[in-house]
């Protein structure tokens, strides 16, 4: 499990301070919830009256699901924006300040290589490897996402929506940090991911085993919007990396 620790007085590749900002909770992170409110009603309600509060939660789920694709649309041509260079500078940036957590000593960390225009983690995994840490690469199986143990150099299988992983043969961890790929974040530790919900599915498999991994979610700066929707499923982040900062919520 991660440790609070430090983050760099500065950060590699955009060469300026990367602050810790601490975010506490007056209340529940469902504040920002449309859907999944628990209802009652009196015994004396009416089968019309039920049927439309069911009417309702279905609007507000489908409102809830039409601004996720909003703020991942967004988020997602943001990225899709920075060139090449920008990209490679700020995934050095991103691996620096993932370098310089206090990670309990072997502590297993769940890391990503990187799809389309996502941060490049491969500086990280390296490292972290180096140092002694169990690194495993998210995996699609039958059951659902599994971390298999990745050493850098090891062949890689394709594994499907271009990723790549370790093959069967490969032993699995169970993360004691998971390092999230997303589409969008929000500074209250919301994440939107891709919409498949693997990472939610994944977090909630760790934590009926009795495991609480540190959740830190891995994004360029850009992919920053104002409010993520959250649902109750929705797993919110322990911790936020950008090339710019380094957020930390309360809980």
């Amino acid at each position: 499990m991660i440790l609070k620790g430090a983050v760099p007085a500065r950060t590699r590749g955009f060469g300026q301070t990367a602050p810790t900002y601490v975010v506490g909770f007056p209340g529940s992170h469902f504040r920002r919830s449309f859907a999944g409110a628990t209802l009652s009603f009196p015994r004396s309600c009416s089968r019309e009256a039920a049927i439309s509060i069911d009417a309702a939660s279905d609007l507000s789920r489908a409102l809830v699901a039409a601004e996720k694709a909003r703020v991942r649309k967004l988020a997602l041509s943001r990225r899709d924006g920075l060139s090449e260079a920008v990209r490679a500078e700020g995934s050095a940036a991103i691996s620096g300040a993932v370098l310089a957590l206090d990670l309990a000593a072997s502590a297993a960390v769940s890391a990503f290589l990187p799809i389309l225009s996502e941060v490049d983690l491969s500086e990280a995994i390296a490292a972290l490897d180096g140092r002694g840490h169990p690194v495993g690469l998210p995996v699609m199986v039958e059951a659902g996402l599994v971390f298999r143990r990745y050493r850098p150099g090891e062949p890689l299988a394709p594994l499907g929506f271009g990723t790549r992983g370790p093959g069967p043969e490969a032993p699995e961890i169970l993360p004691d940090a998971l390092l999230m790929p997303l589409s969008a974040f929000d500074r209250q530790g919301g994440r939107a991911g891709y919409g498949r919900g693997f990472y939610d599915r994944a977090v909630a498999g760790l934590r009926a085993m009795g495991r609480f991994p540190r959740l830190i979610g891995i994004a360029f700066s850009v992919q920053e919007v104002a409010a993520v929707p959250m649902e109750p499923h929705d797993a919110p982040l322990d911790m936020i990396v950008t090339e710019r900062d380094v957020f930390r919520f309360a809980r």
